[in-house]
């Protein structure tokens, strides 16, 4: 992290390159529609990129790769008129993915005052998720196996003395000990959020139900 709750550059760097896992990528192309000098970093590293290719040995395509692309364009679908949707609070990557707005999911009781959806596991052990905490809630106290990426959408919450609001980034990893972000009073807060290893949580209840939660 450079400034309090964005990303650095080296970030930046990975994602305008496709480094980045499907869930990584997601968080972190959210993180950036929310703030334009994000966006101005991810387009200097794209045109860097570009000029590098553009001094690449030019590829000979294969014979017959220009019909192939020319007959997809003629047998695609002409564009059907569509109604205008409705306005969205969500910055359009995490948008174009739900399809849904927040209040429409199906959320899952998680615990006292927390709610979760669990968009994606995949087969590396990265998870992606919705966390939804009612004001006032303390997260459970815990540690980290991995890194943990906490994007705010909707409503904030303080973690000390640094407090996280729409589009700020909390990046947490092992060397993070005793976590145990509060949330503001008022609004939910809501967080889009990719774990890359199952938190550690400090309770004996909560290693007992962490099982159920499948976080």
């Amino acid at each position: 992290m450079t400034k309090h709750g964005l990303l650095n550059d080296e970030w930046m760097v990975s994602y305008a390159a496709g480094a980045l896992s499907e869930a990584k990528s997601l968080v972190v192309a959210t993180h950036i529609a929310f703030h334009p000098e994000l966006q101005e970093k991810v387009a200097d590293a794209e045109a860097i990129g570009g000029a590098l290719l553009d001094e690449a040995e030019p590829v000979r395509l294969r014979a017959g790769a220009l019909e192939d692309i020319l007959d997809v364009i003629d047998n695609d679908d002409a564009p059907t008129t569509q109604e205008a949707p409705r306005e969205s609070e969500l910055p359009a990557p995490l948008r174009d993915y739900l399809s849904c707005e927040l209040d429409d999911l199906k959320w899952q009781f998680m615990g006292p005052g927390m709610k979760k959806v669990r968009l994606k596991k995949y087969e590396s052990g990265e998870c992606l998720w919705l966390l939804r905490a009612r004001g006032g809630t303390e997260m459970p106290l815990h540690d980290h196996r991995g890194t943990e990426f906490t994007l705010v959408l909707r409503g904030s919450y303080a973690v000390g003395d640094k407090r996280f609001t729409p589009g700020l980034m909390e990046l947490a990893g092992p060397e993070l000990k005793n976590h145990s972000p509060i949330i503001d009073e008022g609004e939910d807060c809501i967080c889009l959020v990719v774990t890359d290893a199952p938190i550690r949580l400090h309770s004996v209840i909560g290693r007992m139900v962490q099982p159920f939660i499948g976080l």
